[in-house]
């Protein structure tokens, strides 16, 4: 709006230079006849060149050469005022039109352009005073026009300054009105783009307490559905558990045990996720250290002293990379508290954080078996083991020796 506004001023401006162009000119022009009346052919000929000057401005405008136009309009004014008043004297009253000097300098320049308003006025000044003090000192050289010539001279240039002057003023009374109305509808359409705004932002508040609200909704409709999860597979952890009861085979017994531990870490998976502020990610920390102790505590009647310990950075997982994740380390420490040990043992497991990965890392200290010879065929949780790291896009590094333990790598990025 202000740029739009700041445009039309200065057209305003530039037409209202070129009516003056047009003005001067046509004064000239008179000025060329009264001239030629008084046989002053050579300064009619030079006062027709001021004319065309004028002419010459408004054709720079017309080219958008504002600049020069209006420092030629400022020169040929001085010029012209500067050559007949030494020509037709002081008495004349060709002087008389630099009185109209800061009228021009206003129009020619907008009133915040101080310095290029000041330093014409200055020019004109020094105009006025130069030809002054020539009078004043009788430095003018006689002139070419009888007392009589030289009067009605002084009452055209009176009469002529004086239009222009009046002109002038109508000019900026009226290009004062015109801006004030330009403004009142300028600020009239801001009050109104303000009042659509403001039903705008009104209308955003609603739409975003709405959307609040619903976000709301979906967060306990998703910890109700991770309640709900949670619940459900504790029961069918608890039947296969009482299952089990009624179970005498041993190998069977085992395998439902195992089955119940994988549900178990789901269950907890999804209790986390309840009681987590954020449904999207977990703290895989504080999650990993409950599920450990869960294992733990599934295998105190082996009477083994199995050691865990731990090194997990402060590392939040999505659900698409905690489930399986999870899954993975309870195959890793089912199979390592199953076949690794016979009485006590340790295992070390860490999770680190870089700027490109996670690497997690587990080792025990236990049996260990030869790898190379070993056939996932027979291995349910080593089929698992790998099929966990493939869903996590891992690369992994699987190494075991007799005596020597298990040393398991997986580096993989953060689904």
């Amino acid at each position: 709006m202000e740029t739009n506004f700041h445009i039309q001023s200065e057209q305003g401006r530039i037409n209202a230079i070129n009516r003056f162009c047009y003005i001067a000119a046509a004064m000239s022009a008179i000025y060329v006849f009264i001239l030629l009346f008084m046989g002053l052919y050579i300064h009619a000929g030079v006062m027709l060149l001021v004319s065309l000057v004028f002419q010459f401005c408004a054709l720079l405008n017309s080219r958008s050469l504002y600049a020069v136009s209006r420092i030629t309009i400022i020169v040929i004014t001085n010029f012209a005022v500067f050559y007949f008043s030494v020509l037709l004297g002081y008495e004349s009253g060709v002087h008389l039109y630099l009185y109209t000097a800061p009228l021009i300098c206003y129009l020619l320049y907008d009133s915040r352009q101080k310095a290029k308003v000041y330093g014409a006025s200055a020019i004109y000044l020094t105009n006025f005073i130069v030809i002054f003090f020539l009078n004043y000192y009788e430095f003018l050289p006689p002139v070419a026009i009888t007392d009589g010539e030289v009067s009605l001279l002084y009452v055209l240039n009176f009469a002529f300054s004086l239009t222009l002057c009046f002109t002038l003023i109508i000019y900026f009374a009226y290009n004062s009105s015109h801006y004030t109305q330009m403004l009142v509808e300028a600020n009239q359409s801001l009050q109104e783009q303000q009042t659509n705004l403001e039903n705008e932002i009104t209308e955003k508040n609603k739409t975003q307490s709405e959307l609040l609200r619903t976000v709301k909704e979906k967060d306990i409709l998703l910890k109700e559905i991770h309640h709900r999860v949670k619940n459900n597979l504790a029961v069918v952890s608890g039947l296969i558990e009482l299952q089990n009861f009624y179970i005498k085979d041993e190998k069977a017994a085992a395998i439902l045990k195992e089955s119940r531990n994988r549900i178990k870490s789901i269950a907890v998976l999804h209790e986390k996720l309840y009681e987590n502020k954020s449904l999207e990610k977990i703290e895989i920390r504080s999650y990993l250290d409950e599920l450990i102790y869960f294992i733990g505590l599934s295998f105190s009647s082996q009477n083994k002293e199995i050691k865990i310990h731990t090194a997990i950075d402060s590392i939040e997982l999505s659900l698409a990379s905690a489930l399986p994740f999870s899954l993975l380390l309870n195959e890793l420490i089912t199979n390592s508290y199953k076949h690794a040990f016979k009485d006590n043992g340790n295992i070390y497991i860490s999770l680190i954080k870089t700027d490109q990965e996670l690497i997690f890392h587990f080792k025990d200290d236990g049996g260990g078996f030869d790898y190379a010879t070993f056939t996932k065929d027979d291995s349910l949780g080593m089929n698992l083991v790998e099929a966990f790291s493939k869903q996590l896009k891992g690369r992994m590094n699987y190494h075991s020796e007799k005596g020597k333990g298990v040393d398991f790598k997986l580096n993989f990025k953060v689904l």
